[in-house]
C-alpha cells in the first residue's frame, strides 16, 4: 500500500489528454475535438493563422488550459483583415437627451482608414435646425502617444466645417460619405458621433462570443510565449469601436479564468474582458430590460504587454452592458502607447496591484461605473511628466468610477529601475497550498510550476488525500474534488455562518470546523451530519470564532480558538478538558506522535511546541528567520526529519513584504523559502507532497 501512495503522490499530474500542437497545425480543429480538462500546447515555432471561429485565431468554448511553450507565437497572419467599406457607428453618450439618429450612406473611397467626427455645436432655436461639425482624421497623432488609428481631440478644433445645418437629408461630408439625421432637433450640444471605416475585429484566444447561454469556466491560458495580433501587417480597427483587436477576448458567461506568464504584443489592446446584455443601450449607459451574461473571477497576472502602439488591459467595456465581476490583474509588466489598465463599465470587484507600467498615456484609469476596487503597490517608470498613476474620470452623464482603496501607487522618475518581473527561486518540494487572499487552491511543482489550480472561495485547510483527490475547506463549506475538477463530497454550511478549517478522517467522513454555530461536525460521505461537538467559546464574532482544529487519534478535540486566543482540548465526548492561553490568535494546532502540541500563533507572530505538561520545548519568534520577519503564523507542517514548514500569511496590508512560507531545520535555519507574490497573495495551509503518508490517518503532521 505504501509503494502505491508513493507513486499515486509522486506521479506528474494526469490531464484528460495532452495535444501537442505544431507550427502548420490547426490549432482550432484541435480545440474543436478537445474535452474539458484536456491541454493544448503549443510547441516553439511561428503559428500564424487567418481568423476563424468568432473572429479568433482560437476560440475556446470549454474547461481547458492552454500553454505557450517558451518561443511558441501565437500569430495573426499579415494583410488578414483589410480596410473595410461598411463603417460602424460609435455613439458617445455624454448627453441625457441625445437622439441616435444618425445614419450613413454614399460610398467611402476606401483609399485609407479614417476616423469620422461628428458634434452637435449647437441648439436649434425658434423654429431653427441644430448645427454640427465634422472633421475627418488618418491616422493621426493621438494626444496620449499612439500613431494608430484614432481621434485628435486638438486636431478636431481645427476643423473648418462648424455650424453645418442639420437638414434631415443626405448631406455629403468628403470621400464619398454621406450622413443623414433623422431629426432637425433635439441634440444637446456636444452630442458626438464616431464613423470609423477600418479592418475587421480579429482576436488570438477568445474565450465565448458573448451571448453563450451556458458558462465556459475553468480555464487556464499559461506559459512563457507569446500572442502576437500582427498590426503592423494589418487593417486594425479603430481604438473607439466595440469591435476592436485583443490578445485575448473574456466575452458574456465565462467565470475562473487565469491567464499568466504570456506576452502579448503588436495589438490594440493585450487582454479584454466583459460581460454581454441583449438590451438596447441608452444615454448615460442605462439599458432596456434584457438578458445579462456576466462574466465573472478572471485573474491576469505575470505577463507581459509590450504593445509601444496600443493599450493594455481593458476591465469591462461600454459598448457592452453586462456586469464583470471579481478580476484581478495583478504583477504584470506592460509597455503601452496609451492607457495601460482600465477599470470600466459595470466591472464590480477588482485588484490591480504590483504591475510595472511604462505608458505614454495614462497608467491606471478608473473609467465611468466602476466600483469596489483596490489599487496597490504599482509603479510607473520611464515617466517624467509627475502624472498620478491612478486617474478618475467618466462622461458626462455616467455614474463616475467608485474610488479603490489605494495605497503605495508610485510614479518612479529614474529610466535606471531594472522593470524585468524578478526570477521567483523555486521551492524544490512539489506543494498543495490555499492562497486564501488570491482564491484558490493551487499544486506547485519542485521547479516552481503551478500543475493544478483550482478557485476556492478564502480556503483554509487544504489535503491531497490517499485517492489523489483534494479536500479543502472554504468560507461556505467543504469540498471534495478530484484532479479532473469534479465534485465527489460536499458540505454547505448554513447562512450567516463561516467555515475556517476541515479534517479528512479515518472512515472516509470529513470533521468541518464551523464558526457561527460554534461546533465541530462530523459530515458523513452521503453529506449527512454524523456527529456534532459543541465548542464553549467566548467571541460571539463569526469571522473570529475558531481557525485550524484538529481530532487526535484517540478521539480527542484540538480547537484553535481564534478569538478566545486559546487553544481548547475537549474530550471525545465533547468535555473541556484544558484551555491552553495562546501568545496570539492561534490558527492551527496539532498533537504529535510525541504528544507534545504545535500550535501557530497567527499575530502572536510565533510557532511555539508544548510539552505534556505545557512548557515551551521549541519556538520560533517574530525576528527569528533572517530577513523575513513573520507576520502572521497561520499554519505548518512537521516534517519526519523534524524539519518544520512555516507559513507567513500575509493579508492584513503585508502583501509582498516577506517569503510566504519557510522550510526550518531543528535549529531554526532556513532550508528553503518560497516567495512568489506575482502568483499567490495571502497562503494559509501548505501540504508537501513528496512526504508520504495518508492524512486521514494522521500520518501527514499538520
Amino acid at each position: 500500500m505504501r509503494t502505491f501512495l508513493s507513486l499515486l503522490v509522486l506521479a506528474p499530474l494526469v490531464y484528460a489528454a495532452e495535444h501537442r500542437i505544431q507550427p502548420g497545425d490547426n490549432p482550432q480543429a484541435i480545440m474543436d475535438r478537445a474535452v474539458p480538462g484536456d491541454r493544448l500546447v503549443f510547441l516553439p515555432g511561428e503559428h500564424r493563422h487567418l481568423p476563424v471561429k468568432h473572429r479568433a485565431l482560437l476560440y475556446v468554448d470549454k474547461s481547458v488550459e492552454i500553454e505557450l511553450k517558451e518561443g511558441a507565437v501565437l500569430k495573426l497572419a499579415d494583410r488578414a483583415t483589410k480596410l473595410e467599406a461598411a463603417p460602424e457607428i460609435t455613439t458617445d453618450q455624454d448627453a441625457g437627451k441625445k437622439l441616435d439618429d444618425m445614419e450613413v450612406g454614399g460610398q467611402f473611397d476606401l483609399l485609407r482608414p479614417s476616423i469620422f467626427t461628428i458634434v452637435t455645436d449647437s441648439e436649434g432655436r425658434d423654429g431653427q435646425p441644430d448645427t454640427f461639425a465634422w472633421g475627418v482624421f488618418h491616422n493621426v497623432d493621438n494626444p496620449e502617444g499612439t500613431t494608430k488609428l484614432a481621434t485628435s481631440e486638438s486636431k478636431f478644433g481645427e476643423t473648418p466645417h462648424k455650424k453645418v445645418s442639420i437638414t434631415g437629408d443626405w448631406q455629403e461630408l468628403e470621400h464619398g460619405v454621406k450622413i443623414r439625421f433623422g431629426s432637425q432637433t433635439g441634440h444637446n450640444k456636444g452630442s458626438r458621433w464616431f464613423i470609423t471605416y477600418d479592418g475587421l475585429e480579429a482576436y488570438g484566444i477568445r474565450i465565448g462570443h458573448g451571448r453563450q447561454p451556458d458558462y465556459i469556466e475553468n480555464v487556464r491560458i499559461t506559459g512563457k510565449g507569446t500572442i502576437d495580433m500582427n498590426a503592423t501587417h494589418n487593417v486594425q480597427p479603430g481604438f473607439l469601436v466595440k469591435d476592436i483587436n485583443a490578445c485575448v477576448l473574456i466575452h458574456g458567461r465565462v467565470r475562473d479564468v487565469i491567464v499568466e506568464g504570456i506576452t502579448m504584443t503588436d495589438t490594440n489592446r493585450s487582454v479584454m474582458c466583459y460581460g454581454e446584455h441583449s438590451g438596447r443601450f441608452l444615454p448615460g449607459g442605462e439599458v432596456t430590460p434584457g438578458e445579462s451574461f456576466d462574466a465573472e473571477n478572471i485573474t491576469i497576472h505575470r505577463t507581459r504587454t509590450l504593445n509601444p502602439n496600443g493599450a493594455g488591459y481593458l476591465l469591462g467595456h461600454p459598448s457592452f452592458r453586462g456586469h464583470l465581476r471579481q478580476v484581478k490583474c495583478n504583477h504584470n509588466y506592460m509597455e503601452t502607447a496609451v492607457t495601460a489598465i482600465e477599470p470600466n463599465f459595470n466591472l464590480d470587484g477588482y485588484e490591480v496591484i504590483g504591475n510595472v507600467i511604462q505608458s505614454g498615456g495614462n497608467a491606471i484609469h478608473c473609467w465611468r461605473h466602476s466600483k469596489n476596487g483596490i489599487i496597490h503597490d504599482n509603479l510607473r517608470i520611464h515617466d517624467n511628466t509627475g502624472k498620478p498613476v491612478v486617474i478618475f474620470g467618466a462622461p458626462t452623464g455616467w455614474e463616475k468610477p467608485e474610488p479603490p482603496l489605494m495605497r503605495n501607487n508610485r510614479n518612479h522618475l529614474s529610466d535606471a529601475l531594472h522593470t524585468e518581473p524578478a526570477n521567483v527561486p523555486p521551492f524544490g518540494r512539489r506543494v498543495l497550498v490555499s492562497d486564501y487572499g488570491g482564491d484558490k487552491i493551487s499544486i506547485i511543482a519542485a521547479d516552481g510550476r503551478v500543475e493544478w489550480e483550482h478557485p476556492a472561495e478564502k480556503p483554509q485547510d487544504v489535503w491531497m488525500l490517499a485517492n489523489g483527490n483534494i479536500l479543502f475547506s472554504h468560507l461556505r463549506g467543504a469540498r471534495e474534488v478530484t484532479l479532473g475538477k469534479k465534485v465527489v463530497w460536499e458540505y454547505i454550511s448554513p447562512k450567516r455562518t463561516e467555515v475556517h478549517g476541515c479534517q479528512p478522517l479515518p472512515d472516509g467522513s470529513v470533521m468541518v470546523v464551523e464558526c457561527g454555530t460554534q461546533r465541530l461536525i462530523e459530515v458523513a460521505r452521503d453529506g449527512k451530519i454524523a456527529r456534532e461537538i459543541p465548542v464553549p467559546l467566548k467571541t460571539q464574532n463569526t469571522h473570529d470564532q475558531m481557525r485550524g482544529s484538529r481530532r487526535t487519534p484517540d478521539g480527542r478535540y484540538l480547537i484553535s480558538a481564534k478569538g478566545d486566543r486559546a487553544v481548547l482540548e475537549l474530550s471525545a465526548e465533547g468535555k473541556l478538558l484544558r484551555e491552553i492561553k495562546t501568545p496570539g490568535d492561534p490558527h492551527e494546532v496539532l498533537e504529535l506522535p510525541n504528544g507534545h502540541l504545535l500550535i501557530a500563533c497567527g499575530e502572536g507572530e510565533a510557532l511555539i511546541e508544548l510539552d505534556r505538561e505545557g512548557k515551551t520545548v521549541w519556538k520560533i519568534g517574530t525576528e527569528e528567520v533572517p530577513n523575513n520577519p513573520l507576520r502572521l503564523i497561520s499554519g505548518f507542517q512537521r516534517l519526519p526529519d523534524g524539519h518544520t514548514i512555516v507559513i507567513n500569511w500575509l493579508g492584513h496590508g503585508y502583501l509582498s513584504t516577506t517569503a510566504q512560507f519557510f522550510e526550518l531545520d531543528e535549529q531554526k535555519k532556513i532550508v528553503r523559502q518560497f516567495t512568489d507574490h506575482a502568483r499567490f497573495t495571502s497562503i494559509s495551509k501548505v501540504q508537501v507532497l513528496d512526504i508520504i503518508g495518508d492524512p486521514a490517518k494522521g500520518e501527514i503532521w499538520r
